[in-house]
């Protein structure tokens, strides 16, 4: 299987997600994949539908917006105005959500927001520091999805994103790099890639800067073994 680092650009999700399934059909199955998106932010959600993985596999219970939604929930009322609101709102809600689910490791919202035994809310200390520092800092913010404290090695199965940085590459614009370390480019990926984009805008939003570009690093790189069905959806209208 190919280890040699690959590297596709495009401006949109919709373009990046279609490269990279093109890639992963004609080439197998890689490690070390780098998908770099220079324009998420202008990205209308509403076109995602159309590669939705459901149009091809309806008993597949998750749509492309429910796998955007385990990053951050789409935008709502809640989102202007005071964080703590916000924060307090949603945690509530995928909280709920969790409880129907008692058995799931949860969701990437929840970390971001409660991680760890502590429950650390890691997107406001985040927020404060890029709204806040005045030495405007390349690199600073990081954020986890997953730690030994919390999770086991596992060879299949969620958490698969580990961790993410915001890049304050310029003086008011921020951009953000994600790792994942197994990544379905069936079923997964487009909605990972739609969940980061809100995440960007969220953290733009509310520390002033300006949506730059989205960075994605898939260690593991595959279609789960679904190229029939790819193929399908990529030529869809």
């Amino acid at each position: 299987m190919n280890t040699e680092p690959h590297i596709i650009r495009t401006t949109g999700i919709v373009e990046a997600w279609k490269s990279a399934a093109e890639l992963l059909l004609s080439d197998g199955d890689r490690f070390n994949l780098t998908v770099h998106i220079t324009k998420p932010a202008a990205t209308d959600e509403t076109e995602v539908a159309r590669f939705c993985h459901q149009r091809v596999a309806p008993r597949i219970s998750k749509s492309v917006y429910d796998v955007a939604n385990t990053i951050f929930p789409a935008t709502g009322p809640f989102h202007s105005g005071d964080l703590q609101r916000f924060f307090s709102h949603y945690q509530k809600v995928y909280e709920r959500g969790q409880k129907r689910h008692p058995q799931a490791w949860g969701t990437y919202f929840l970390r971001l927001i409660a991680f760890g035994k502590g429950k650390q809310n890691q997107l406001a200390k985040a927020i404060e520091g890029i709204a806040n520092w005045t030495q405007k800092p390349r690199a600073a913010f990081v954020v986890h999805l997953s730690s030994s404290e919390l999770d086991n090695p596992r060879l299949r199965g969620a958490p698969c994103w580990q961790y993410a940085q915001f890049i304050r590459n310029e003086d008011d614009v921020l951009s953000i790099s994600a790792v994942y370390r197994s990544h379905d480019y069936f079923q997964k990926a487009l909605g990972n890639f739609v969940g980061l984009t809100r995440l960007l805008r969220f953290v733009c939003q509310h520390s002033g800067m300006t949506p730059g570009t989205l960075t994605c690093l898939s260690t593991y790189a595959s279609l789960q073994n679904q190229q029939a069905k790819t193929r399908q959806l990529i030529g869809m209208r």
